[in-house]
């Protein structure tokens, strides 16, 4: 078996051993994460590459039909379309998400920066917790996850452990073997009881007034460290706004008791090592910034930070051990920037309009709120090239699709937002048929222009990026991985990585939100356990989605579970079967995400475009919702 590793849109990142004769992938025995074992989704990767449905030759859209071109053609209309906005170049945009991950798998920002294309800011997924994190720390960092089995008690703030990072799965195994206790915070619908000694249900989105109850309870019972508030800014300010709070108030916000208050506070004031694990999905709220500001706090101020089994874990920058590269044109100036959770409406408002979209690693048509505006506004855009493999909601909007090779088809290499390992994929057979790598797409539009854009090649872009690492690409492609050099316990000296060196408290907590009689449950769309996003087969999505509700849920009553019902919002609806399931939050709706528009499972179609306090991120999970027969 030879060595390769996973390019998904996944915090494990994982380094595998790849048989490309029996197509079997395997988790790589000597990386120290991945330890031995892949999830399901990396393990389905040949089945991607081998789909009957995989796009692998350039198609024109002609007469409202897709028709088969050269090469040759394609760039040669993409060079033409991008040469006739060359001067006025923000009237070209690029939307560039994670479907693949690496560092030359980012040729495409590097050629639209020198461009001087329209950006896009904001974030899908991390970046309010991200933003959220570098106010509080000044710096976005973690312990090395191999101390999570040093802590003795674990608090999992709404991770589903079944559906995502499944190695921190085991490490919570590991640490329990070890003696050590978890509590898990949780709407429900998750199955991490079985990793859990204590569940605390809670109602979606209110997790900051959870943490601030347990944090006014320990300062009103002088319970926090006296040493670590000398380690912190603005503490007064701070003690002021979490006292004054009425902690029967906030358990009526959080629909949590006071004894389930009491037990959280008793965790966090024992002082024995406590581990805090923040959830990917928690910062997907309007108020997610300052839920994970709470969090940290609560971590902080009770003393588990900056030793073995103290610590708190959201991610880290899975570029922090790269040199980012760059390529040379005419532009190096900031740009115009769209808000990318709004991005139907950027485009309806820009001026100028936009006339030429680029689109990689990213399925806009699909996966932002408003979805069904959003697919409306790429479709107005004059030429839209899709770099895509299969026909996504966004490909069929788009006028040009290049096929891209897929891992294993091409050579990167990339780091996690969890661990500290860069992994080697490397490229063990030929992109199929006519696919292309999207660096080799590039490099050669870039020729084609009136103006060109350079790039190095692959080669000096790869050990470019690991200058100022210490790690030779040489030996990463000998033995599929290295450890960047950062310390295996952040913040060890209790200095914090804002200028004063203090860590910085928050200074608001915001009202919870009032429910709308009308839509009196919370849409909830989490991951799945067997692909990443909207990277399903296509034969996967013929049955109708599935909502799950809770047996408590008060319209039940009057919902037939056997017959199809309405998922309403304000922003639309969708069909659906309802399955009653024990343990969800009776005012909580959950789809698993990622169902394409085109077959009626998407359930973005029905989410309106709010944004979260910190970050601009996509505040999906704050949809109200009801559901009806009909």
């Amino acid at each position: 078996m030879t060595h390769s590793a996973c390019t998904f849109d996944c915090p494990d990142s994982c380094s595998w051993l790849v048989d490309t004769d029996t197509r079997k992938i395997r988790g790589n025995p000597e990386h120290p994460f991945t330890n031995g074992f892949a999830c399901p989704k990396g393990q389905r990767i040949f089945r991607r590459i081998e789909a009957e449905d995989r796009i692998t030759t350039p198609l024109l859209r002609r007469n409202g039909q897709f028709e088969p071109i050269d090469w040759d053609e394609a760039l040669a209309l993409c060079a033409e379309k991008l040469n006739s906005v060359q001067g006025d170049p923000q009237k070209a945009l690029h939307l560039r998400g994670f479907g693949y991950r690496g560092v030359l798998g980012m040729a495409s920002v590097a050629f639209f920066n020198a461009f001087g294309a329209t950006r896009t800011h904001g974030s899908l997924c991390d970046d309010t917790g991200i933003a959220a994190c570098e106010a509080d720390f000044g710096v976005l960092t973690h312990n090395d996850p191999s101390d999570i089995p040093n802590a003795r008690r674990i608090v999992n703030w709404g991770k589903d452990f079944n559906r995502s990072s499944i190695h921190t799965a085991a490490l919570i195994r590991q640490a329990r073997k070890n003696g050590a206790s978890v509590l898990t915070v949780s709407i429900g619908g998750d199955d991490t009881a079985s990793l859990s000694d204590t569940v605390i249900r809670i109602r979606p989105g209110t997790d900051r007034f959870l943490a601030a109850a347990v944090l006014a309870l320990l300062l009103r019972e002088n319970r926090v460290g006296k040493d670590m508030l000398t380690r912190c800014a603005n503490t007064d300010e701070f003690a002021r706004l979490v006292k004054e709070q009425d902690i029967t108030t906030l358990c009526r916000a959080c629909d949590v008791s006071f004894d389930a208050v009491r037990t959280l506070a008793e965790w966090y004031a024992d002082e024995s090592p406590l581990t805090s694990i923040i959830g990917w999905g928690l910062q997907r709220h309007l108020h997610g910034g300052e839920s994970v500001r709470f969090i940290n706090a609560l971590s902080v101020l009770s003393g588990h930070i900056g030793s073995p089994g103290n610590g708190v874990y959201y991610n880290i920058s899975s570029n922090r051990n790269f040199t980012k590269w760059k390529a040379d044109g005419l532009h190096s100036g900031p740009t115009r920037s769209f808000l990318v959770p709004q991005l139907a409406r950027e485009l309806e408002n820009a001026a100028p309009a936009v006339e030429f979209c680029w689109i990689d690693g990213f399925n806009p048509a699909n996966q932002v709120p408003d979805a069904v505006a959003a697919a409306r506004a790429l479709k107005r855009i004059p030429f839209t090239v899709c770099v895509e493999a299969f026909m996504t909601d966004t490909a069929m909007r788009a006028d040009l699709i290049l096929p891209p090779a897929l891992t294993m088809e091409r050579e990167d290499i990339l780091g996690s937002a969890l661990h500290n390992y860069v992994n080697h994929s490397a490229k063990l057979m030929e992109p199929r048929d006519e696919a292309r790598s999207d660096f080799e797409i590039l490099r050669e539009l870039g020729a084609r222009l009136t103006t060109p854009i350079t790039f190095p090649d692959a080669e000096t872009c790869l050990r470019s990026s690991l200058q100022e690492s210490g790690i030779d690409l040489d030996d990463l492609r000998e033995t599929g991985f290295a450890r960047g050099d950062w310390p295996q316990i952040a913040f060890e000296d209790l200095r914090f990585g804002h200028e004063d060196g203090l860590y910085h408290l928050p200074e608001t907590l915001s009202d919870a939100r009032e429910h709308d009689a009308n839509y009196p449950l919370m849409l909830m769309t989490l991951v799945r356990r067997e692909a990443i996003h909207s990277q399903i087969p296509e034969e996967e999505q013929a049955e109708m989605l599935t909502a799950r509700i809770s047996p408590d849920t008060p319209m039940l009553k009057g919902l037939n579970t056997a017959d199809p019902a309405l998922l309403e919002t304000e922003a639309g609806s969708i069909r659906v079967m309802v399955t009653v399931e024990e343990g969800i939050h009776p005012e909580t709706v959950i789809l698993r995400r990622g169902g394409w528009m085109r077959h009626g499972r998407n359930p973005n179609a029905v989410i309106a475009d709010h944004v979260t306090d910190m970050g601009g991120g996509a505040a999906y999970y704050s949809q109200y919702c009801t559901l009806k027969n009909g």
